[in-house]
Order: C-alpha cells, then structure tokens, then sequence
C-alpha cells in the first residue's frame, strides 16, 4: 500500500520532464493503463479499484499532447478528481527514470499495488 507515492513521483517527473511548450516530448511510445474506480485510504495509498483497461490493446500510443493533458494537465486532474479513474504509463518509460517501471500491462500493475490480488 505504500506504493502509491510512487505513482505520484512518476507522474511529478514527467511533469517536470515535458516542457509546457514542447510539441513532441522526449519519450518513447509506451503503452498505458486506464485504472476505474480507484479509491484511496486517508494516507493516499491504493486500497480498491473497479477495473484496470490496457488502451489501445496494450500497444503504444502516439506520442504527443496526450502527456500534457491525460497524464498531468487538466483532462487527467478531472479523470481522477470526478471519477475516481486514472490513466497510468507503462514500460518501456525512458529518461528521467534511471530504471523502467515495473509494469507494461493492468495485469502487472495490479499485481505490482495489490499483490493479494485486488
């Protein structure tokens, strides 16, 4: 459960990582999870979900504003601030990071914050 800052120091990387101006951000195509219905306890540490969808079948989106709005601007504060619901990024996820995620699907990602199996 302690995980979740983790999900926090990713998305604040990116979100220093991407210049507001930059047309075509510096990453590789990855893929990315849209998590349903994710609750929080008191602490800010994943306790539930509804259900994780891998987008586009698990294949890598096209890069571009997608990171500015879905990720960390306005479109991904109300996905999970109204909802409940947030689009995760997936490996491969290059620099900043010295190391990749540890998740490339909903089927890792979930194992990854709920090992008990959700």
């Amino acid at each position: 459960m302690r995980r979740l800052p983790l999900i926090v120091l990713v998305v604040g990387m990116l979100a220093l990582a991407v210049p507001a101006s930059a047309q075509e951000p510096e990453f590789e195509e990855h893929p990315h999870m849209l998590v349903l219905g994710l609750e929080l306890d008191e602490a800010g540490n994943p306790v539930a979900f509804r259900k994780c969808v891998d987008l586009a079948a698990n294949q890598a989106l096209p890069l571009g504003a997608h990171h500015q709005n879905v990720h960390f601007g306005t479109a991904g504060e109300m996905l999970f601030t109204k909802a409940g619901n947030l689009v995760v990024p997936g490996a491969p996820f290059p620099a900043p990071f010295e190391e990749p995620l540890p998740w490339s699907n909903c089927e890792e990602l979930i194992a990854f914050f709920f090992p008990e199996g959700g």
